[in-house]
């Protein structure tokens, strides 16, 4: 995220915690009312769960807006109300607290308010500044080579080869920064990953790790190359902090692999997808805010009656939720939740100012998974909500992606077609879905064997990955067939994108001992806007695709009516 991005969050949370601010000083002025209706015994049952239920968002938002002792004080008086209207099972009638110990709790946190009051006047007003236009870009994998003079051509030739799998590589050599972090160029942490000599990567991972970058974005992985392979070689890798070890000749189907998988593990957490429910709107935008600033795609929802829409609509691959919202139960809503079996998986954490283990206990019962106790700090709330995105990824992958590809199956990548089409349809853009099939391959398997199938398939499967746009949906349609769908891609367009990739995929070279063989492939493209439902479209993609094979397959053709 550029500075840009980072100078407008940090402008609206300040933003943020003024309308807090604000909304504080007429809670206060609503509170000193029922105060003084305490005081002469006036005060309604209704007025008094209102109280309760204001204390409880003041005691989940004072303190992540600054205030941690307002946000306590809040707390223990929302049991106290809690008890005396029975609501807190805690609270035996011997314990039931009096109207004269609700009125003196609620005028010692009026009292308290008051007194930080030359703080709360100086927040500034700040005018909510102009949103900065959003990147157009998907990830593209870049890799930085670092290595000393004497192995340069080596590496520049591994980089030539990586190049046509679709990776953006820099050589670069390791005295170019002088073995020294502050020669290190500020743009290192936006590399995906980095490969050098096994030798020299003591070198390389302190100038790595000794670098000042986001506290939030992990350093590039790094893997080493070399000669020899052997139990000291590998350990030295390791020890010096480094992910894998490839001994020359390098396969190179599994390297590529190797990269693809560190880079998809290290940015996991930062494509994760959030949404967060809570009464609180001010607070739950800024938790929107805070996760928004590492690139964690977050949306709030303060009204639960549309909770189920926005599920819908967004997706999310993490809920936190308040346990009080109103009216309505955030432990009723987890169960509601449950009820649809697209959302059995879906991961639930109570983000709420309940800090009584028993309650908490009674309410993960209702469906949800974990309990975040109010006031989070943001740096709590941004590892933990990456860690546990990280980990419903991994949930997630091991049911919906083929596991030789780690593309989505056959089912998924069926309703992607048919997502776009609508999409498609109703935005009125242009998308293309694909169809490739490895030529020949009953005979790479009979030849060669089914594990070198294996690493064809592979290698499609990442050259395909690397050569499409993050908003490209790409599937293992079976065996030796792939199917992409291409949103706001003509079917021109999309047939020299592919030409493009299967003359990268015929210059490489897979070897057998002593012996190399080359693969190609054959697509056929359908529009998807010409048709009337995804299967349609698939199997026209499909008869193009056949009707390359019988012009000589090693080609891309467009179908249309004729085929």
């Amino acid at each position: 995220m550029d500075s840009r991005q980072q100078k407008h969050i940090a402008n609206r949370l300040k933003v943020l915690k003024s309308r807090f601010i604000e909304r504080l000083e007429g809670e206060l002025v609503d509170l000193e009312k029922l105060a003084r209706r305490l005081d002469d015994g006036t005060a309604s049952a209704e007025e008094l769960l209102s109280c309760s239920q204001r204390l409880h968002q003041l005691a989940g938002s004072a303190g992540t807006f600054g205030f941690p002792e307002l946000g306590q004080c809040a707390r223990d008086l929302e049991k106290r109300f809690k008890g005396f209207l029975g609501r807190d099972p805690e609270q035996g009638s011997t314990q039931k607290p009096d109207v004269l110990e609700l009125s003196s709790g609620l005028w010692a946190l009026i009292s308290m308010a008051n007194a930080q009051g030359p703080e709360l006047a100086g927040i500034a007003n700040v005018s909510s500044p102009e949103m900065p236009d959003p990147d157009s870009h998907g990830m593209q994998v870049r890799l930085l080579m670092i290595t000393d003079g004497d192995r340069y051509d080596q590496l520049e030739t591994l980089s030539s080869d990586l190049k046509r799998y679709g990776f953006d590589v820099l050589v670069s050599e390791l005295a170019t920064f002088g073995g020294t972090a502050e020669k290190l160029p500020d743009t290192v942490s936006d590399y995906s990953a980095i490969i050098c000599h096994y030798l020299e990567v003591d070198k390389v991972a302190d100038v790595v790790t000794g670098i000042d970058v986001d506290p939030y974005r992990s350093f590039p992985p790094i893997l080493c190359v070399g000669h020899e392979d052997g139990f000291q070689s590998r350990y030295r890798v390791a020890d010096y902090g480094g992910r894998a070890f490839f001994p020359e000749p390098i396969d190179l189907p599994e390297l590529v692999e190797r990269i693809e998988s560190l880079v998809e593990e290290r940015v996991a957490g930062l494509q994760a997808r959030v949404m967060i429910v809570d009464d609180d709107q001010e607070l739950a935008e800024h938790y929107c805010l805070v996760l928004e600033s590492v690139g964690v795609k977050a949306r709030a929802v303060s009204d639960p009656l549309v909770l189920m829409e926005e599920l819908h609509s967004f997706e999310p691959e993490l809920l936190l939720m308040d346990i009080e919202l109103g009216e309505y139960s955030g432990v009723a809503l987890a169960r509601m939740v449950r009820f649809q079996a697209r959302w059995l998986s879906l991961p639930i954490i109570y983000l709420s100012s309940e800090d009584d283990p028993e309650r908490q206990l009674k309410a993960l019962s209702g469906g949800a998974d974990e309990f975040l106790v109010k006031p989070v700090s943001d740096d709590y709330l941004i590892r933990s909500v990456k860690m546990r995105c990280h980990r419903a990824r991994q949930l997630s992958d091991l049911m919906n992606r083929d596991s030789l590809t780690r593309l989505l199956k056959h089912s998924l990548i069926k309703q992607e077609v048919e997502r776009e089409r609508v999409r498609c349809r109703r935005g009125g853009y242009q998308a293309a879905t694909v169809l490739l099939d490895i030529d020949h391959f009953k005979r790479v398997n009979d030849t060669w064997g089914h594990g070198q199938g294996d690493v064809v398939i592979r290698t499609l499967a990442n050259l395909l990955r690397n050569r499409l746009r993050e908003s490209d949906a790409i599937g293992r349609y079976g065996g030796e067939e792939f199917l992409v769908v291409l949103p706001q891609c003509d079917a021109r367009a999309a047939c020299a994108l592919v030409q493009r990739i299967l003359e990268s995929f015929r210059e490489l070279e897979f070897a057998v001992a002593d012996t190399v063989f080359k693969v190609t492939f054959s697509a056929g493209i359908a529009q998807l806007n010409d048709f009337d439902d995804g299967d349609q479209a698939i199997e026209a993609a499909d008869r193009a695709l056949y009707a390359q094979k019988r012009g000589g397959r090693n080609g891309v053709t467009v179908y249309h009516s004729g085929l």
